[in-house]
């Protein structure tokens, strides 16, 4: 049987002498000394009798027939209902709770395969032109021209490879990031984060190289998805209030990765600017999307619904560009 609260059989005030109450198994307390805990064993008041004995407090257990106290001098009284009153204060939320275990997106996959269509079909449309427009030329990143109010590059050039190796590599680790960060927040957060966090991450670029800077790739946006997964776990543990460990492992495994994927080879082919500007855009959406809790807070439909906006934003931006 559990036992009760310490507090619960703490005496409720000094008892000088007399008798102690009727039927409660007891000799009369002793003239001098006060009753300062009760339990229904030796071992239900053992916790107590630790913490007076640390506190250097001279004390007695005394056991009944109905359970166990503690006697303490009249003049030890006071302080040693305080010391056992801030033990259990202390230890009140001990054992801590178990962090909460995030829940498991279904449907990761699809926007995976859904990404590697778009990119697939667009390559070679970008390569060589379709139903009669460049689309090379009027979709990739133009520092100048963003600056000056081409905001659909930003977009565009996610979709936009140069060679068959560089649209392979980015669709095996844009894949891979992107099922993580779904399975954690959500195929429709997963994903729409990913597209601003790469369009936002062009934006910025442009404002930070020279205008004449040309790029495309969808590698802004896969770091977008890394710094996205990465901010929003850290915001997430640290509100669970997680062990420091749990806490900081996202943001360390982020770091590394960006490290060892996001630099380049020293061969000026990586647009290292453009990798840095998205996952630091990715982060900052990651850190608002852990605050609020988004993935907690959405639906099956609502993470269909935003699925689809990332998809509605990446062609509404080609249909501008071809258009204008």
């Amino acid at each position: 049987m559990n036992e009760p609260p310490l507090e619960n059989m703490r005496s409720r005030g000094p008892q000088y002498g007399g008798a102690g109450p009727r039927g409660d198994g007891f000799a009369p307390v002793p003239f001098g000394h006060e009753e300062v805990l009760r339990g229904r064993s030796r071992k239900s008041v053992g916790e107590g009798a630790l913490v007076l004995q640390a506190m250097g407090i001279e004390h007695a257990v005394e056991v009944g027939s109905n359970g166990a106290r503690i006697l303490v001098s009249a003049l030890d009284g006071d302080r040693a209902r305080a010391e056992l009153h801030d033990y259990d204060v202390d230890n009140d939320a001990w054992p801590p709770p178990r962090p909460a275990v995030p829940t498991v997106h279904a449907g990761s996959v699809q926007g995976a395969i859904a990404f590697v269509i778009l990119v697939g079909l667009l390559y070679p449309i970008g390569q060589r032109g379709g139903f009669g427009h460049d689309w090379w030329s009027v979709g990739r990143m133009h520092a100048g021209g963003v600056v000056d109010g081409e905001i659909w590059r930003t977009l565009t050039a996610l979709t936009l490879h140069v060679d068959l190796q560089h649209l392979v590599s980015n669709v095996i680790f844009g894949s891979m990031f992107g099922v993580l960060a779904a399975q954690a927040l959500g195929t429709g957060t997963a994903w729409l984060g990913t597209v601003l966090a790469g369009a936002l991450g062009n934006w910025v670029e442009s404002y930070l190289v020279r205008p004449e800077h040309l790029a495309v790739g969808a590698s802004t946006a896969i770091f977008g998805t890394l710094g996205l997964l990465t901010a929003a776990e850290w915001s997430r543990r640290g509100q669970s209030r997680a062990p420091w460990v749990r806490r900081v492992a996202p943001l360390f495994g982020g770091a590394v990765l960006f490290g060892w994927l996001g630099v380049g080879d020293g061969t000026g082919r990586v647009d290292v600017m453009a990798h840095a500007t998205g996952f630091v855009c990715g982060a900052a959406l990651g850190a608002i999307v852990g605050l609020i809790r988004l993935p907690e807070r959405t639906g099956r439909a609502a993470q269909w619904s935003m699925g689809t906006a990332a998809v509605i934003l990446i062609v509404g931006a080609w249909a501008f560009a071809l258009t204008r």
